[in-house]
């Protein structure tokens, strides 16, 4: 990947970059490279990408159209069709890899197969099905050995159904429990019988209970393998019933079926590395974008500390531009959990590295398939509003939406006409304001003070002879009200723009106050000549 430094930046530059971005018809790309900010640059210029996710070429023009320029990702589409679709819009595309579509105009990235960290559930069980028996996918037969009770196996058809457990190494058991389910409609397991080694060792006869019913052998039997056979059922509607556990125990009662499951990525490292070396042997002029789950995060990952440190700098090595996505109300309906949208881009740019751009994946409306419809929470405007400004004002340099539904029926676009309403407003907002966004860190004494202990958080650059200060309510109990922001040298007197909003402030020594209410952003700017030279970096 091709890194340029900084370079200095005129006012009739930034008027033309903000003209190029508001244009129907993008730049061809000649060139795409990461600044020393760890901003895209398209043709040596910064660019925020601002994404939609998985959607149909003929999407593209409306998305176009809110304020989108950049489509990312369809397996189901070739990567020249979604270049050219990208064109036709005024867009640029991020598909998945395919070297026919090396070089395009309007190729912006590629990107990797979604959430390669993805944790999977795999068991090193092995259990043969009997001959006739239908497998369920969702319900595999290694639960009937993972010592939860909680969780089960379809046996299809029930009656007749047979198993075979190989152990891990012979052993001699002495007793053996069954855990049937009952459930309303389906058979239920009675009369059953275990072989080993191919031999009778117990003949046995359930309740229809849900309960450990447990038989002590006649006589202990050495063996490697437990074959368990349904001999008749209780009838249910359906000839299909489920056993939640099997356990056998030798002489000192340790049940030696046992085989936890444990948890692996859907990709391993070595996997992912794999492809990325194979991607740029073919095509070394675009980055390579990775979308990771919110589980490298210390706060709610399904990975064990250990895993999750050693996991993920290890899949950081083989991607050029890193992201993640966290939905709070629509994957967990939790509007107090907003908050985790800021923490996880924290999170993530430290793991990133100095090099790599961030991004985050940010929920535009309700839908989830995990939650009942009449139980999710609606996301509002304000909501959308904030995670992007959270993320912004955290170091992400690229924007995505996610906008799909479940609920109540499929759909790739379900925001609201207020969501697409604000989606139009805010993405030409950012797109105004990227070459602020992505200018130069301003070092120094710049700090945000709310009045009544709120959470605030702040950024600031500089760029074509102004300080901004882009600063944000993110206080998850509710607290709105004054907040002071700190500018090292700022002049008493001094005028505080406050962009988009047609007004103005007044600085006092070195500070201005304003009233930010819940989960509001202002963006301020400021013009060098108010700040006292050697003042702000002290």
């Amino acid at each position: 990947m091709v890194r340029k430094m900084s370079v200095a930046v005129s006012a009739a530059w930034v008027v033309g970059v903000a003209v190029a971005a508001a244009s129907d018809a993008p730049p061809p790309i000649r060139s795409v490279q990461i600044g020393p900010r760890c901003e895209l640059r398209v043709n040596g210029r910064p660019f925020i990408p601002l994404m939609s996710w998985l959607q149909e070429p003929k999407r593209y023009p409306k998305l176009k159209s809110l304020g989108f320029n950049a489509f990312c990702g369809n397996h189901e589409v070739p990567a020249v069709r979604m270049c050219e679709a990208a064109k036709a819009a005024g867009g640029y595309a991020i598909p998945h890899f395919d070297k026919a579509a090396a070089g395009h105009t309007n190729l912006l990235a590629w990107i990797h197969g979604d959430e390669p960290d993805l944790p999977k559930r795999v068991s090193d069980a092995k259990i043969t099905p009997g001959k006739g028996l239908r497998l369920n996918p969702k319900t595999p037969l290694y639960r009937i050995v993972d010592g939860t009770t909680t969780s089960w196996s379809v046996l299809d058809p029930l009656a007749g159904a047979e198993i075979t457990i190989h152990l891990e190494a012979p052993a001699t058991i002495h007793a053996v429990a069954i855990w049937p389910t009952v459930s309303k409609g389906l058979s239920v397991a009675r009369d059953v019988v275990l072989l080993g080694d191919g031999r009778k060792v117990l003949e046995a006869r359930l309740e229809p209970k849900r309960m450990i019913q447990k038989f002590r052998l006649p006589q202990p039997a050495k063996l490697e393998r437990l074959t368990f056979r349904v001999v008749s059922v209780h009838k249910g509607e359906n000839e299909w019933g489920s056993i939640g556990e099997i356990h056998a125990y030798d002489a000192a009662g340790k049940n030696v079926l046992l085989a936890r499951p444990r948890q692996v990525p859907r990709k391993t490292p070595e996997q992912l590395a794999r492809e990325y070396q194979a991607i740029k042997g073919v095509d070394r002029t675009r980055p390579i974008f990775v979308t990771f789950t919110a589980y490298f995060m210390r706060k709610g990952s399904r990975y064990g500390e250990e895993d999750r440190r050693s996991l993920y700098p290890a899949y950081v090595k083989s991607t050029d531009v890193v992201g993640f996505d966290i939905y709070p109300i629509y994957g967990w309906n939790r509007p107090d959990w907003l908050y985790r949208v800021a923490e996880g881009v924290s999170e993530l740019r430290r793991l990133a590295g100095p090099t790599r751009p961030v991004y985050a994946w940010i929920e535009t409306s309700k839908g989830s398939q995990w939650i009942t419809y009449d139980r999710q929470k609606d996301v509002l405007p304000r909501h959308t509003r904030s995670e992007v400004w959270m993320a912004i004002i955290r170091g992400a340099t690229a924007i995505g939406y996610f906008t799909h539904a479940w609920r109540p029926t499929f759909t790739e676009f379900r925001p609201t006409p207020r969501m697409q309403e604000e989606l139009k407003r805010l993405n030409g907002q950012v797109t105004r304001l990227a070459p602020a966004i992505l200018g130069e860190p301003a070092g120094g004494s710049v700090g945000i003070e709310a009045a009544g202990g709120a959470t605030c958080h702040v950024k600031a650059t500089r760029h074509g002879g102004w300080l901004y200060v882009f600063a944000q309510n993110i206080d998850m109990k509710g607290r709105a009200g004054q907040a002071t922001v700190h500018v090292g040298g700022l002049k008493a007197g001094a005028k505080v723009e406050v962009v988009d909003e047609r007004r103005a402030l007044t600085a006092g020594a070195e500070k201005f106050d304003d009233r930010f209410d819940v989960l509001q952003e202002h963006v301020y700017r400021i013009p060098d000549g108010s700040i006292g030279a050697g003042r702000e970096g002290r």
